[in-house]
């Protein structure tokens, strides 16, 4: 008698930050263990493509026979949305981490036609970990981060913040109709804090982690982000297939188990994650840990 096999493990696609080449999820891959398979679509090292080309490329490297979940960190949240919006049929849920669903510097969209004399590359060292990392001492912006920009060219780097001053992915986040998790940072000094509210305002039924940490919020906390999302994927892979209906909603939800260590607004396990607009669902739930910031950044 042989026995069955087992099923593959849930399957979690990364999309990366403004670098695009994905060098900086090692330590999230590392904390997701064996729980999650992960696979990290990178992005051109020197095209200059737009969110409409990159969503075409993210569509392409999607699985065709096997569910999945994607990741969105950062510059990748209007692709993310996007695809979520229009989903390939294996895809069963979206998690949006310390991201955006419209340009997060709407009194800087003038300045898109400037970018391209923008010096990227030339950003002292304080001013990028003060950002980037939560800190104004340089010595604490990690080598990676440095590496990952390098390795673009500078013209795609001032065409992917060019095109992120002109992006709203509103229409598409008011049509997703499938699980969502949104990840905030505590502490983030890239995306402004209105962000996640909006994204929220448009999926109310969306589970809200904010995890105390700067805007490199997998790379600082991999353990906590990856303890919510191995949580979120294990549910949104297990529920049956999601099937079309007439009114395009998920018809049966995905209950998750409540998440030890962390609290609630109203100290409530997490609710169903149902379809946007079926039944009201859990608004936030928090996750908090000390954040070292000894130097006042």
């Amino acid at each position: 008698m042989h026995e069955s096999a087992e099923p593959p493990k849930p399957l979690l696609i990364l999309l990366p930050g403004l670098d695009g080449t994905g060098k900086l999820f090692g330590d999230f891959i590392e904390a997701l263990g064996a729980e999650v398979d992960a696979r990290i679509v990178t992005y051109p090292l020197d095209r200059r493509l737009g969110y409409e080309e990159l969503e075409q490329l993210v569509r392409a490297a999607l699985p065709a026979s096997r569910r999945c979940v994607i990741l969105a960190e950062s510059f990748s949240g209007p692709i993310a949305i996007r695809i979520a919006a229009d989903p390939p049929a294996e895809l069963e849920g979206v998690v949006l981490c310390v991201t955006f669903a419209r340009n997060p510097f709407p009194l800087l969209a003038w300045l898109r036609p400037l970018v391209k004399a923008l010096p990227v590359k030339h950003m002292p060292h304080w001013m990028r970990s003060g950002f980037m990392w939560g800190s104004r001492s340089s010595k604490r912006l990690p080598s990676p981060a440095n590496r990952a920009t390098a390795a673009v060219d500078s013209d795609v780097l001032r065409h992917r913040i060019g095109a992120m001053l002109g992006v709203d992915a509103t229409p598409a986040l008011a049509r997703i109709a499938m699980p969502m998790l949104v990840m905030e940072a505590s502490a983030d000094n890239v995306v402004p804090a209105a962000a996640t509210p909006y994204i929220l305002s448009l999926q109310p039924n969306a589970r809200h982690a904010r995890i105390e940490g700067p805007h490199l919020l997998l790379q600082t906390r991999p353990r906590e982000c990856a303890a919510e999302v191995i949580q979120f994927v294990r549910a949104a892979v297990a529920a049956p297939l999601r099937a079309e209906t007439t009114s395009g909603l998920r018809p049966d939800p995905v209950e998750v188990a409540p998440l030890l260590g962390v609290s609630s607004d109203h100290d409530q396990p997490p609710a169903p994650l149902r379809s946007p607009r079926s039944h009201q669902g859990r608004q936030a739930a928090v996750r908090r840990h000390p954040y070292d910031r000894h130097d006042g950044g």
